[in-house]
């Protein structure tokens, strides 16, 4: 007898226009807008100082000497500046082992063809793909923690906010430092809330007895980070100091091998700290106790990323959660000893091994100039300021969302007046505590610039996502809510005003030149305003055109203002920012012969996209350019000068009497000049 077959459950036709507005859906959708919107005008804009071309060649000569302990620059091989400066202690090194990683991935600034960095299709996406893996991997994961404690509404809305405010925007595709000290600062808070805001579990677990070892997604997270930020690392800065390959080009100074010596000594010591927190983790039997292993994983992370700003914003967060929540006995579980343990083996390898190879000046420059001096003292004259300083920025930062800024944040103090132990309401709270640290630090240094107002930006965007969301699911005729959109309004009035005012204010969210020919150059930005107005209308109208259209209209107006930033305004300021084109220029029309000389400039561009193959004079020196002309004569060669526009006019009369009429400027941007002189 044939046995029948079970019959299949019969289903109904797919409601497709239900399942692509799930959150999923919607999440799914702003993360495609986010991917296409930053690698769409990729090619067209070129890295600019500062500093995507410093950071960037220190990254390539990490893969050129195979040497990724010591940070290294030289600006050029000729000329009386050509050793300037060669060891790079103003960073440390997470930045530059990733793009390094990347160049290498891409087969980036390795090649025999000098022109590469000018004409490669994949020169910029290797240069900023890691910058923008840490970015957009921070805006999920504070959507993820947003959709898991507050709703997935708020989760999808918090994660669009931050994506789509324009500076951090453009950090993400830009290839800067900063990134790589806020994304973990971003993960460690997540980490923070999700040990602690949502009621505690035991991990799931395998085995029995002493073999009983953990097997859960949130230990495995803990795993993949200690592997990555722990162990990958430390392996690479041992096996470097016993490489043939390192021996071979650095061991034959005396100094330089004795430091490669005591780091292949001293840094079993930090195996021997590896294996201890790997033994106490698997002891571990809560969730808790897995997400606070990635905060301290994360922490340690901030600091291998940029230095001492990251640690200290998430101990100040943790500490000021502490004293709001008045949950100090957190303190005794949150896992401190083996805590401290394994933010040293993140942060502390890179630094001990420098130490040893480069000395006390190094410590001292890194250390004492570059973060505590930057912090307590100042470094620049244009870089000071008061607390408005960061406040007047945040408009144009976050914009269109900064015109909820004022609602988020009252609604966030209002929180604490509410009686609830919601984890959503928490999170609100966490949010308003992250965003007041974030702001007193960075406020609070001596050194202001734009871009520090950075960490700022996912605390504020949380906030936001979560007030939207609570709008959407409780509708009400609250005048506190109607003021509060009706102000946001005249925020986008006054901060496009200003926008508007002062075109150059978006390319200085990630710079520090804010003065002179660094406010020529950048297009029009009259299109924010534009790109605003559905913001505007969707406040006006809230009521009538209700929460869920409204909290839409938002995400697809901030999705407009950064794909216009991005894909518009970036590869038009390139232009003047970026020495790229005036370096193309000059690589498809040199000779043989020919010599790329900076002259009276020292901006590190000139440097990167040449390949460090570049005479240097970073300041006037007329017998020094006397004798270059002179080796070039009866040589067919020509000179090529790239210099800053001011100094252009002023380079023939410097050079000898007989040269002076040859000189032909070739290209003129805001910014730069290019000039030839075919010397006889």
């Amino acid at each position: 007898m044939l046995r029948s077959r079970p019959r299949l459950p019969i289903r109904g036709p797919v409601d497709w226009r239900r399942a692509l507005t799930t959150p999923t859906a919607a999440a799914v959708w702003v993360a495609l807008a986010i991917i296409v919107i930053d690698l769409w005008s990729m090619r067209s804009t070129g890295p600019w100082d500062p500093w995507e071309t410093h950071y960037g060649e220190v990254a390539r000569q990490i893969v050129l000497r195979s040497d990724p302990l010591d940070l290294w620059w030289q600006p050029g091989n000729g000329g009386p500046d050509m050793e300037a400066e060669k060891s790079f202690a103003s960073k440390p090194a997470l930045p530059f082992w990733v793009m390094a990683l990347s160049m290498r991935i891409f087969g980036i600034g390795t090649s025999a063809d000098p022109a590469e960095l000018v004409t490669s299709p994949w020169a910029e996406l290797a240069l900023r793909l890691p910058s923008m893996l840490a970015g957009w991997g921070a805006a999920c994961f504070l959507g993820m923690v947003a959709w898991r404690l507050a709703s997935p509404r708020a989760g999808v809305l918090a994660g669009a906010a931050v994506a789509s405010m324009p500076q951090f925007a453009i950090v993400t595709r830009q290839a800067l430092t900063d990134m790589f000290f806020v994304a973990p600062v971003v993960v460690a808070v997540g980490a923070w809330a999700m040990a602690w805001l949502q009621p505690d579990r035991d991990l799931i677990t395998r085995g029995r007895g002493f073999k009983r070892i953990p097997w859960d997604r949130a230990y495995l997270g803990f795993l993949i980070a200690f592997v990555l930020l722990a162990v990958v690392p430390l392996a690479v800065l041992h096996q470097h100091a016993f490489s043939p390959t390192t021996w071979r080009y650095f061991g034959k100074v005396a100094r330089r091998a004795q430091g490669l010596r005591d780091i292949g000594q001293q840094m079993f010591i930090y195996w021997a700290l590896a294996a201890w927190v790997m033994v106490a983790s698997l002891r571990w039997r809560r969730r808790s106790q897995a997400w606070m292993g990635i905060l301290y994983l994360c922490a340690g992370a901030s600091l291998i990323g940029k230095g001492l700003i990251g640690p200290g914003l998430v101990g100040a967060f943790v500490l000021a959660q502490l004293a709001l929540s008045g949950r100090w006995s957190l303190l005794v579980r949150c896992g401190l000893p083996t805590g401290v343990a394994m933010f040293a083996l993140v942060s502390l390898p890179w630094h001990h091994a420098m130490a040893l190879y480069r000395g006390e000046h190094w410590v001292s420059e890194l250390v004492i100039q570059n973060n505590l001096q930057r912090f307590g003292t100042g470094e620049q004259k244009q870089a000071v300021g008061g607390f408005a300083y960061y406040l007047e920025t945040l408009g144009v930062a976050a914009l269109p969302w900064s015109a909820l800024a004022p609602w988020a944040t009252i609604a966030g103090v209002r929180s604490f007046a509410r009686d609830s132990e919601h984890a959503g309401v928490e999170l609100q709270r966490l949010a308003l505590a992250w965003l007041a640290v974030s702001l007193f630090i960075i406020g609070y240094s001596t050194t202001k610039y734009y871009h520090y107002l950075l960490p700022c930006l996912p605390p504020l965007a949380l906030l936001i996502g979560i007030e939207v969301d609570q709008a959407v699911a409780r509708p009400s005729k609250d005048m506190g809510r109607w003021i509060g959109l009706l102000l946001g309004i005249g925020v986008l009035a006054v901060v496009i005003r200003d926008a508007i005012h002062s075109p150059a204010w978006i390319a200085h969210l990630t710079t520090y030149l804010y003065t002179g020919m660094w406010t020529e150059g950048a297009p029009t930005v009259k299109a924010l305003a534009i790109t605003c107005a559905p913001f505007a209308v969707a406040l006006a109208i809230w009521p009538w055109l209700g929460g869920m259209r409204s909290a839409a209209v938002c995400v697809l107006s901030g999705l407009l203002t950064t794909a216009w930033v991005i894909d518009d305004y970036l590869p038009a300021t390139s232009e003047s920012w970026s020495q790229r084109s005036a370096l193309r220029m000059y690589f498809a029309e040199r000779g043989p012969e020919d010599r790329l000389v900076s002259w009276w400039f020292y901006y590190r561009g000139e440097t990167y996209f040449s390949k460090a193959d570049i005479w240097v004079m970073k300041e006037q020196d007329r017998q020094a350019l006397a004798e270059l002309v002179e080796e070039s004569r009866d040589r067919d060669v020509t000179l090529w000068f790239i210099t800053t526009v001011q100094h252009a006019n002023r380079l023939a009369s410097q050079l000898p009497s007989d040269v002076r009429g040859d000189v032909e400027q070739v290209y003129a941007s805001f910014h730069y000049a290019l000039l030839r002189v075919r010397v006889p």
